[in-house]
């Protein structure tokens, strides 16, 4: 009888009971001791018969003062990755590392959030590098480098991600050499996830020069290689395809009394675009319709495009287009290269405000941080709590000071939603400037008097900025 077998013998006998089962309480717990260790008992560890680990190097790394080190602790602790990137940010700064009994942990959630790998890589410090070599799970952080690099033809062989970060480094490196490797190999490689991968190589140290590399990707029948490569023709502002998209908003729009319209029996007339306006539209299915059309021709060109056929200047052309029929497709091929304009921000808000939901919150997603802030301020004054909250929770942090000023006016002048009644606002505390914050204490729990734990992480946040001006005091 096997043990498992004599193991569910015995449990059958303590539930049905000793006597009935023919034998004595006694003995009938000294088999459940027994068996039940030997079959669900852990096993010894086995010997491991190897050298002990050789002392760790000595280094010269500046430590962070005890006040941030007791910050990090209870950010550790907390499990809060924003409040743990902005420590290692400041420690960075003040050019210091972890404490090295911190080290550890910090690897141990570098290696469970490869999102937090580049800003816990900057405070490991000599020992902590050291360390990485311990385990090998830790061995991302142990050269506290960029991957080593390798040959363009080593590159295409690597495995998905990496394979396109090595060729967006080698573009770094050289892009001239890099983009005749990319055009010899578009035109071999059979698999179109692989000729994908190429035409987004090319977004590192973008050019004009790589107009013509692009133009031949547009004529590629994979939809993935087709909108990848018209992606990144579009932020080239004086590009072969800018000139065609200008030329059709010229034909197909002009400006009435009601703002721009379609122009009778000309290209926008007809709902199906020809073959060459086809191949500058996206293939997803997002650019379908007049409206996707029209779009389309928007995205491809500069925003210099509409102050110059109104000579007027971004405000004024913003203005016009966001008066038109047509005002949403506009506006939302605009907001695609917002960069290129000399002031982004009419742009940005006329574009939300033609937006309903979250059409915005996407559209705001895509903005440059402190232009995505600036533009929630200006639109929110109509918006309920949750639309805001939302469109907060889309900004990345820590805010600037303008910006954390503004929105807690925006939100302090809300009415909160019965269920938070009393709360103050979470993505508020954690992402906004700490210093502004602190300045703001007794008006925020004025404002929000019930004690949450944002408020713990606010009060965190405010030490974490007092620990590194004590540090940079001291240096």
């Amino acid at each position: 009888m096997t043990l498992h077998n004599e193991w569910d013998e015995v449990v059958q006998a303590a539930l049905v009971g000793a006597h009935r089962a023919g034998t004595t309480p006694t003995d009938l717990l000294d088999r459940v001791a027994a068996l039940g260790v030997a079959a669900h008992g852990a096993q010894l560890p086995p010997v491991v018969d190897a050298p002990l680990l050789p002392a760790a190097p000595g280094s010269d790394d500046a430590r962070a003062n005890p006040t941030a080190r007791s910050v990090l602790v209870q950010i550790v602790a907390l499990d809060d990755q924003i409040l743990l990137t902005e420590w290692c940010g400041m420690a960075r700064a003040a050019r210091v590392v972890a404490d090295h009994r911190e080290l550890p942990a910090l690897l141990g959630l570098g290696t469970a959030h490869p999102g937090l790998r580049p800003a816990v890589a900057a405070v490991l410090g000599d020992r902590g590098r050291w360390l990485a070599t311990i385990r090998l799970a830790w061995s991302w952080a142990a050269t506290g480098a960029v991957t080593e690099e390798v040959d363009l033809e080593q590159a295409l062989d690597l495995p998905g991600r990496s394979r396109l970060d090595a060729l967006r480094r080698a573009r770094n490196r050289d892009r001239v050499k890099t983009r005749e490797f990319l055009a010899a190999q578009f035109e071999v490689q059979r698999r179109a996830t692989d000729r994908q991968v190429l035409v987004s190589a090319l977004e590192a140290n973008l050019g004009p020069d790589d107009e013509p590399l692009l133009e031949r990707a547009l004529a590629d029948r994979a939809i993935g290689v087709h909108d990848e490569a018209l992606r990144l023709l579009r932020t080239l502002p004086a590009s072969a395809l800018a000139d065609r998209a200008a030329e059709r908003l010229h034909r197909g729009l002009w400006l009435t009394a009601d703002g721009f319209d379609v122009q009778s029996d000309e290209l926008w007339a007809d709902s199906s675009p020809e073959p060459d306006e086809a191949r500058d539209l996206l293939k997803d299915g997002s650019e379908a319709g007049v409206a996707g059309r029209i779009r389309g021709a928007a995205a491809s060109v500069p925003p210099q495009h509409w102050t110059s056929r109104l000579d007027t200047d971004d405000e004024g052309a913003a203005a016009e287009l966001a008066r038109g029929p047509w005002a949403s497709a506009l506006l939302r091929g605009v907001a695609q290269n917002l960069k290129l304009a000399d002031d982004a921000r009419p742009w940005a808000v006329a574009a939300t405000r033609s937006l309903t939901g979250m059409e915005q919150l996407e559209m705001l997603s895509g903005l440059p941080a402190e232009l995505a802030a600036r533009t929630v301020v200006e639109v929110s004054r109509q918006w309920n709590y949750d639309l805001l909250d939302h469109a907060c929770s889309q900004l990345p942090g820590p805010w600037s000071a303008d910006a954390t000023a503004a929105l807690l006016d925006c939100y302090a002048g809300m009415r909160d939603p019965r269920w938070l009644a009393g709360r103050p606002p979470a993505v508020l505390l954690a992402r906004g400037d700490a210093e502004v914050l602190g300045a703001n204490w007794a008006r925020i729990t004025e404002r929000w008097p019930v004690h949450t734990a944002e408020l713990d992480v606010l009060r965190l946040r405010m030490q974490l900025r007092e620990a590194f001006n004590h540090q940079e005091e001291s240096q």
